[in-house]
This record gives C-alpha cells, structure tokens and sequence, in this order.
C-alpha cells in the first residue's frame, strides 16, 4: 500500500510539473504573440511616418510649382502691355516673398527628418518635441497654402 501512496504521489507531483511546464510553454507562445502584435505595430508606425514626411515633400513640390507658375504669371501681366500693364509689377514681391517662405519651410523640414533620423536616442522630451514641430510644420504648410491662394485670387481680380 505505501507503494501505491508513494507511486500516487510520485504521479501527483510528475502531474504538477507537468502542468507548470504547460502554463510556461502557454505564457511564452503569448509573450511571442505579443512581440508579434507590438513589432507589427512599430513597423505600421515606421511607414505612417514616412508616408507623413513624403507627403510633406509632395505637397511642398507642387506649391512650389504652382508659386513659380504665379511668378511667371505676375511677372507677365506686370510688365503687359508695355504702356499700361495689367498688374503693377511691384506685386510680384507676394509670389516671391511665398517662394522664400517655401524654401524656409523646406529648411525646416530638412531640419525635423535629420530630428527624426536619430530617434534611436530620443528621450520623452524630444518626442514631444517631434510631435510640435510636425503640428508646427503642418500650420506652416497651411500658411503657404492660404497665400499661394491668396496671390491667386489677388491675380484673378486683377483680371477681371
């Protein structure tokens, strides 16, 4: 009978470490589905931000193109006909003061990629600070898009 106590027991305990061995093996293939879950969050985030900073560089491609269409523009009606233009040339500054302004925010953004190129090293502060210097760079973006429409209607009420 001590045997059998002894074999019951024996089992019991063979049972036990089997089921702790079966809870680490469960806890592992959840901590590996988490790593999974977060490593494809961090690769989502990667890829939304650089589609966030191409599309910057996008935007600010055809804004520029568009401006240096303006210039042209102002540039022609300002000087057409000879005796008695269209548009008083002096107002090509606006055209060309949002070029600089264009070529600032390209500085910028230069200045906020060499930023997010070290982001290996960042501490929290220099995240928030990544965060406002986007928010700043969108404001700013907006800004160069509300005075390239702003020369064009200037343009187009010259015109009529």
């Amino acid at each position: 009978m001590t045997e059998s106590k002894n074999t019951l027991e024996l089992l019991e305990e063979i049972n036990k470490s089997l089921q702790a061995i079966n809870r680490r093996f469960e806890a592992t293939d959840m901590f590996a589905e988490a790593n999974k879950l977060f490593n494809n969050a961090e690769r989502r985030v990667d890829h939304a931000t650089n589609l966030i900073q191409s599309s910057f560089d996008r935007v600010h491609d055809k804004i520029f193109n568009f401006n240096n269409i303006m210039i042209a523009a102002y540039l022609a009606l300002g000087t057409f006909p000879v005796n008695s233009p269209i548009i008083k040339l002096w107002t090509i500054i606006f055209p060309v003061f949002n070029l600089v302004f264009l070529i600032f925010l390209e500085i910028r953004q230069m200045e906020i990629h060499r930023f997010a190129a070290n982001e290996m090293i960042w501490t929290s502060k220099d995240r928030e600070d990544y965060g406002k210097r986007i928010n700043n760079q969108t404001l700013l973006s907006l800004l160069s898009m509300i005075i390239s429409l702003s020369c064009l209607i200037y343009l187009v009420i010259m015109l009529l």
